[in-house]
């Protein structure tokens, strides 16, 4: 039941909001004549929120997490500075990131403690359980509760149970579904009028947030790092459309939603993703704040904002084109060929969730370069993860591949990047028969399964093939951090000019499909509802009879179970799967038709 207040009149409403800033308070993008960034930077989001308070009537201000990690402003002040800003300008709420915990609970109090020294701002996250660490609950709620112009708004956060998030002893439960719900009916029992869910989740779990937990009306999102230009409408059991936006990254856009509510409902009127660039001032005493904290960073870290150490005539992208079957990206393969020039090894190799940003065109500064490869804390220099050497037999690299390949082509951020290694892969064949080996090369010689291999990588993957079973010897834990290694090599070239070469390519065996795509004979649709709580249905089609397994696995590429195994014949059929034995995250299933693999597909659960 939704309550309603008595008063009908049309209330007009505000929210501004952003999400996934990773304490870039200076701003990003290309640079001006002066060496300052032309987008984003708190001192342009401090104009429009000035602006916006001045124009229009109850303005709420929202952060959806995500302030940790990204930039020097971090590993020097640990979101101290950001954190205090966000306080002056008075922001209604903050959800808790899974960045949050990347250096664990002790050091995220800390911050709070020195950032909230005048009081304290609500940090939500409603499936955060803070019992092993129980200081956090001084400024960690599930929710919060505001009453504006006699509208009482239930605030509540929801917290992404990342796996390799570091929270412990703190537990972020990934029962979501429940605790939502859970939520919200509390939420109503306060006598709660509007429903806001700051959601550090992603696009996926808050459309499916939205279409199954009744009552919520507003969903302001991030972790997912998506921008909508327009929100995005979820019909929700209560019967009106759940509003879902989503502010993207950096503080490059602050999502503006204007509603008003009359009679017990929330009326949409307006959303507007505002691009923060040049053409907004700058707030000159935000920026004095700043430009006072970046004094004790250069002194720390050097002239990183001021010297340049190389020129880029084009971006830098850690991301590929999709029209191309190139698979390496100009980043990838500038941050892989640094490890090798540093370790003077055969190998050098990353993946795309070790780096954060593109290198943008123009004057490359040490900050730039920080940026790329920004994750990890180095308690010795303060600086990002160290390099790390060890020595591989082939049969191992290539298993490692094959496990990375099972999920990568579903969730880039594990793709591989490589330097000195080159291959082919073709998802259309069975996990574990992905990469090709006829096509591996090290350094243009053939690739050898009896072979040993020196490689380079970061501790961040390092630690990955640890927990992945993957034995290594020789291993040599350098003292150069990632970033140093970085700038050394891109100070070496006065034009810095990276594209992708190839290096590892998407392909199709002939004969196994026609023309290079999916047999049309054979298809695998994505499943409904996704993500799912507990139960979802599986469709596929035939247009001629076949031996058809479909089988779910989990993100490291074990097989879990089959969903169905046996002959069918001509047309299309559906199954269901049941997430009664797994619990909240992301999963894949593949079709295989008389043996061979057709498609994979991702689905989430959600509980």
């Amino acid at each position: 039941m939704i309550p309603a207040i008595s008063n009908s009149q049309d209330i007009p409403f505000t929210f501004l909001h952003f999400s996934d800033t990773h304490s870039h308070l200076t701003g990003t993008g290309t640079k001006d004549a002066n060496l300052n960034y032309t987008l984003g930077g708190f001192s342009r989001v401090a104009t429009v929120i000035y602006s916006t308070r001045s124009t229009d009537t109850n303005v709420m201000v929202f952060h959806s997490g995500d302030f940790f990690t990204g930039d020097f402003f971090f590993n020097k002040y640990f979101g101290v500075t950001e954190l205090i800003l966000l306080e002056k300008f008075g922001i209604d709420a903050i959800a808790v990131g899974n960045h949050e915990f990347d250096l664990g609970p002790q050091v995220l109090y800390s911050s709070l403690v020195q950032g909230f020294q005048n009081g304290t701002v609500p940090i939500v996250s409603a499936n955060l359980e803070s019992t092993g660490f129980p200081a956090l609950s001084t400024y960690i709620t599930p929710y919060t509760i505001k009453d504006v112009n006699g509208i009482n708004f239930g605030i509540f956060g929801m917290t992404y149970p990342d796996p390799s998030s570091n929270p412990y002893p703190v537990i972020i439960n990934d029962s979501i579904l429940q605790i939502a719900a859970n939520t919200v009916q509390v939420l109503y029992g306060h006598g709660c009028n509007v429903i806001i869910c700051l959601s550090h989740l992603g696009m996926e779990y808050d459309q499916s947030l939205a279409s199954i937990i009744p009552g919520i009306h507003i969903i302001l999102g991030g972790h997912s790092h998506t921008l909508t230009t327009i929100p995005v409408f979820i019909p929700n059991p209560s019967g009106f459309n759940t509003i879902i936006c989503h502010p993207g990254e950096f503080y490059k856009n602050l999502g503006k939603l204007k509603f008003s509510y009359s009679n017990g409902n929330v009326i949409f009127k307006n959303y507007e993703s505002i691009f923060i660039n040049e053409s907004i001032p700058e707030n000159q005493r935000v920026k004095g704040f700043i430009d006072y904290y970046k004094l004790g960073i250069v002194q720390q870290y050097g002239l990183v904002y001021d010297s340049v150490i190389s020129n880029a005539p084009n971006d830098i992208k850690i991301t590929w084109e999709d029209s191309s079957s190139f698979r390496d990206t100009p980043a990838g393969n500038l941050v892989t060929d640094s490890y090798r020039d540093f370790s003077n090894t055969q190998i050098g190799i990353t993946a795309l969730g070790l780096m954060s940003e593109n290198i943008y065109a123009g004057p490359v500064t040490a900050n730039d370069i920080f940026r790329v490869v920004p994750y990890g804390f180095d308690t010795a220099t303060s600086l990002d993860f160290r390099l790390v050497n060890f020595t591989i037999t082939g049969i191992s690299l290539k298993q490692s591949l094959e496990l990375v390949f099972g999920i990568a082509p579903n969730d880039e951020s594990y793709f591989p990047q490589t330097s000195g290694l080159t291959f082919n892969y073709d998802i259309t064949q069975p996990v574990g028969q992905r990469v090709i080996l006829s096509s591996m090369k090290v350094n243009d010689t053939p690739f050898v399964l009896t072979g040993n291999y020196r490689i380079t990588v970061n501790q961040g993957l390092f630690g990955a093939l640890q927990q992945l079973g993957i034995q290594v010897t020789d291993v040599d834990v350098t003292a150069m951090n990632e970033y140093t290694a970085l700038k050394n090599f891109v100070s070496g070239f006065p034009i810095l000019n990276y594209v992708s070469q190839g290096r590892i390519k998407q392909v199709t065996i002939t004969g196994i499909t026609e023309n290079g795509n999916i047999p049309d004979n054979f298809k695998l649709y994505d499943n409904y509802p996704n993500p799912f709580n507990s139960s979802t249905r599986i469709l596929f089609s035939l247009n001629k009879p076949a031996y058809i397994t479909i089988s779910v696995y989990d993100i490291t590429g074990r097989k879990l179970s089959s969903v169905i195994e046996g002959r069918f014949t001509t047309g299309t059929h559906s199954v269901y799967f049941s997430s009664n034995s797994i619990s909240t995250g992301i999963y894949f299933y593949s079709l295989t038709a008389d043996g061979k693999v057709i498609e994979t597909k991702r689905m989430a659960v959600i509980k």
